[in-house]
């Protein structure tokens, strides 16, 4: 067998080859690959194409993608033979160490095919790199922050993915793992599903009260509020999550690129905003809670392209797209978490899918495992674990 060479993607031919590589991996929509279980079956693959343009502008460190204001990065590629087997990205985000006061590096856009030599050269030259800027250790899979996509499926592979949340075979994790990376976090993927969701008597009487007392008014957001309310559950989101394992700063410049991104297929009836009467008779913000409709149909039948056809594929693809939701943000200010107010949003939300009759599920993704408040509350509602992500960590050692 021939050596594995790794090369840095430093031509547009060879982004270009690196955004594409997916899709040898995973096959296309209409003819997904299998891999192998250890059990001796084959599992599908599940996983769902990004949009390539978009895919390409994210990875593109010298372009104008607003991440890489305060970050930098180097992607690589894997082949044996001539042929393309493998990718890496490793990135530094400064904005996250210099939050955190850390000096750790990021390892994402991982996707390899059946090949362990080269899954740990891939590895072994990211983690170089990592440790040539001065990073002390890696993290990931990051793609390329916690503000994205993040997180090595390693349990629910036959689960269907939500928007913009990881499928991967099970093999990655061996090859994570085999090479020495060790668990740092676990995401869970909370499901409430429409039969399941009957609030216990002591909710239903919780609620109640709450209401009764009126201490907190909410809103949906709409197309004429949609970039105010925005930068309103940004700073919820700032606030709310500062001390949280893995949180990173976003930017005004990011969260605006994030709408831009979303702003087509976003139902503001799904974006909730709450308010609470301050001792001047003034409503300030509380929380609030955005969840995006479930877009995997849609994004399977473009294939990862937007051509002519994209609007057909949106109205093919509309009304199952009404089946899911996906919970992207959740926020509360600290002061009123104690308050009723996790009920009060996620009674609000789902009462408000519950009447579209195309509603069948709800994922809470992701949630940190030791997050217990927020993994009680979806319980509380009916919700169970249907799928677990992993971060990785590793020191990288002189």
């Amino acid at each position: 067998m021939q050596d594995v060479q790794i090369t840095p993607v430093l031509t547009p031919v060879a982004l270009a080859e690196f955004v594409d590589f997916p899709w040898k991996v995973y096959g296309r929509a209409s003819q997904p690959a299998s891999f192998p279980q250890a059990s001796g079956a084959t599992l599908l693959s599940r996983w769902v194409p990004p949009i390539r343009t978009q895919e390409r502008e994210l990875l593109d460190s010298t372009g104008a993608h607003p991440f890489w204001k305060e970050a930098r990065g180097r992607l690589f590629l894997a082949r044996r033979g001539g042929e393309t087997v493998g990718r890496i990205a490793a990135v530094v985000d400064e904005k996250y160490n210099r939050f955190a006061g850390e000096s750790c590096g990021a390892w994402g856009f991982f996707e390899c095919l059946h090949d362990r030599e080269a899954a740990e050269a891939l590895f072994q030259a990211a983690a170089d790199w990592l440790r040539a800027e001065g990073m002390t250790y890696l993290r990931g899979p990051l793609n390329p922050s916690t503000n994205y996509t993040c997180g090595l499926l390693v349990r629910g592979f036959t689960e269907e993915p939500a928007v913009m949340m990881p499928w991967n075979p099970p093999y990655y994790a061996e090859f994570a793992e085999g090479w020495g990376m060790r668990k740092e976090q676990d995401l869970f993927a909370y499901t409430i599903k429409r039969e399941s969701f009957v609030r216990p008597d002591w909710l239903e009487k919780q609620l109640e009260h709450l209401r009764r007392r009126g201490e907190f008014t909410c809103r949906t957001s709409s197309r004429a509020t949609l970039e105010a309310d925005i930068r309103i559950m940004l700073d919820i989101y700032q606030a709310s999550w500062a001390r949280n394992w893995g949180f990173v700063p976003m930017s005004a410049a990011e969260a605006a690129h994030h709408v831009k991104d979303l702003k087509s297929v976003l139902d503001p009836g799904y974006f909730v905003l709450f308010f609470h009467k301050n001792d001047a008779e003034q409503e300030e913000p509380a929380g609030g809670m955005l969840a995006l409709p479930d877009m995997t149909p849609l994004l399977r039948r473009l294939d990862g392209r937007i051509g002519l056809s994209a609007l057909w594929h949106y109205c093919m693809s509309r009304k199952a797209m009404r089946r899911g939701l996906r919970v992207v943000l959740f926020g509360l200010r600290e002061e009123f978490r104690m308050a009723g107010l996790p009920f009060l949003l996620v009674d609000f939300l789902l009462t408000q899918a519950g009447a579209n009759p195309d509603f069948q599920w709800l994922e809470g993704s992701w949630l940190l495992e030791d997050n217990a408040p927020i993994c009680d509350l979806m319980e509380d509602f009916g919700g169970r674990i249907t799928k677990r992500y992993r971060i990785y960590r590793k020191e990288l050692e002189d």
